[in-house]
């Protein structure tokens, strides 16, 4: 297994330090289709969990629309990894059912890569050992032994503080051990925004991956209250392919106002269908420009 950084830090007296923008030996060079508002661009960061962690206000989601070859081509998706991580990404969100995305993270990534990097996976199970047995299995696929943020998946979550005991008891003993940094859970609708903020509460979490931008369940009007409690929030299902047109107005004031309400981070997950004849990079550099005007 590779060195846990957070250890050796502190070994060294150096404590949790926030996570260092950008990606040492990065072979991704710059070209025109780079705007020139990103060339000298510096993508905000907010903190993420209790740990000192500073999140870009971009988050590369690497669920199916990373790992499908319909999406991103196989021999052009480390270039689309790396090249968000030299305009200062620094957060990657996976999880054990993303179809093989940790596996290729793990390839693709270096020791020097995760030094510098948030990464963040989840596990769909809702029993102790099955949340055990996930876990050490994502370490594997990654090729480390700590995790900076490891959550319940919405798969896994019940809308119910007992409901989710089992997994919880799991996740919590994994940070209490120093497995892992932060935990909490994802959620696209599997609980009620009540449920989401009692369990914030009952089990003392530390991160939030909620949705915000579509039909399902909204879980912004009680972002204040989980905030409060020193949880820190991530947003998904706002940074979309707007319909392969780019950030829309619409779309860009959705993300200001998630933004505005001090969520850490927007997870971006493209489409075949949004990025079209475009390509990645025109899709990325769009997101990159939100970003960094709304961070």
């Amino acid at each position: 297994m590779k060195i846990n950084r957070k250890k050796f830090l502190q070994s060294v007296g150096l404590g949790t330090l926030g996570v260092i923008v950008g990606c040492s030996g990065s072979t991704v060079s710059h070209d025109t289709e780079t705007p020139d508002e990103l060339k000298n661009a510096v993508i905000p960061k907010r903190k993420l969990g209790k740990n000192g962690l500073m999140a870009s206000v971009l988050c590369l989601g690497a669920g199916s629309r990373f790992t499908g070859r319909s999406h991103i081509p196989d021999d052009e998706r480390e270039e689309y990894l790396r090249y968000a991580m030299e305009k200062g990404v620094n957060y990657i969100d996976s999880a054990r059912n993303y179809s093989g995305s940790e596996r290729l993270l793990g390839e693709m990534l270096t020791d020097d890569d995760f030094d510098q990097l948030i990464v963040s996976s989840k596990t769909d199970s809702s029993t102790y050992d099955g949340v055990m047995s996930d876990f050490h299995t994502s370490m594997e696929e990654l090729g480390r032994d700590y995790l900076d943020v490891y959550l319940l998946h919405n798969t896994g979550l019940r809308d119910s503080v007992e409901d989710n005991a089992s997994a919880f008891s799991a996740l919590l003993e994994l940070r209490e051990k120093g497995l892992i940094g932060n935990t909490g859970f994802s959620s696209h609708g599997a609980v009620s925004l009540s449920t989401a903020v009692k369990l914030v509460d009952e089990y003392d979490l530390d991160h939030l991956v909620l949705n915000v931008g579509d039909d399902l369940v909204d879980y912004r009007p009680v972002i204040p209250e989980i905030l409060e409690k020193g949880c820190t929030v991530a947003a998904i299902k706002v940074t979309r392919s707007y319909e392969g047109k780019g950030p829309v107005e619409s779309a860009r004031l959705s993300y200001k106002d998630v933004l505005d309400r001090s969520f850490s981070s927007a997870v971006i997950s493209h489409s075949n269908t949004g990025i079209g004849d475009r390509g990645w990079k025109k899709v990325l550099n769009e997101n990159l420009v939100t970003a960094m005007r709304y961070g």
